[in-house]
């Protein structure tokens, strides 16, 4: 079975209990659990159960020595939340996850390849902003096909 590809952007918004309603295009993709967790620029990653498995096993080979690499991986997995969504599709983002994300009320849940990001939108859109700008006048540095 292929991993699945997580695409766009999507707006949603918070109910009171901290529930957000994930993106109808990847709920068949996310049936089964998710795990959220601390992602880079404080928002939220969403891996599916079988993405996070390969996410635990590249964090067992890092470096135990390291306090970096220690730390990195005691944030990624003591902030670590199983979730399995609802028939509505919603699942619960914890307080403290919500707090290291700044989420309030209105979210952006965007695609990012093999996960899911959970951003506020305010911060979203001035991220978004911000790398469009350097996108736009940044040569193409990588090896990507035909770009």
């Amino acid at each position: 079975m292929d991993a699945a590809t997580f695409l766009g952007e999507h707006r949603h918004t918070l109910d009171p209990k901290g529930r957000v309603i994930l993106p109808s295009a990847y709920r068949e993709e996310l049936r089964e659990g998710l795990v959220m967790t601390l992602g880079p620029d404080n928002c939220l990653a969403v891996y599916p159960v079988d993405h996070w498995r390969r996410v635990l096993s590249d964090l067992r080979n890092l470096r135990s020595t390291d306090r970096r690499e220690r730390m990195f991986t005691r944030m990624m997995t003591s902030s670590a939340h199983p979730e399995v969504p609802d028939r509505q599709g919603r699942v619960t983002i914890p307080a403290r996850l919500r707090m290291y994300a700044g989420l309030r009320k209105d979210v952006t849940v965007v695609g990012a390849d093999s996960h899911l990001e959970v951003w506020d939108s305010a911060a979203w859109d001035r991220y978004r902003d911000s790398a469009m700008d350097d996108f736009a006048s940044t040569d193409q540095p990588f090896n990507i096909g035909n770009f």
